[in-house]
């Protein structure tokens, strides 16, 4: 095999990768809230791990922020 067949192959697989998970990316997007709807309620631990917070008991009383990462 000569080096430009190699990177047809190559380009041939990324393609159809890509394809592949476009459709799932698009699937997701089509099941994503959209923008006005009400967020799905949910329930989570509290930072220290103790206590439940679900965000419906928030619902008309205060604003929400979720933030999802590292303060490190």
């Amino acid at each position: 095999m000569n080096i430009f067949s190699e990177l047809l192959d190559d380009l041939r697989f990324m393609m159809k990768y890509r394809s592949d998970k476009m459709g799932a990316q698009k699937e997701l997007d089509r099941r994503a809230p959209k923008d006005g709807d009400l967020a799905p309620d949910f329930t989570l631990k509290d930072a220290s791990g103790t206590r439940s917070v679900t965000l419906s008991d928030f619902r008309g009383k205060k604003p929400v922020a979720l933030v999802f990462g590292s303060f490190t």
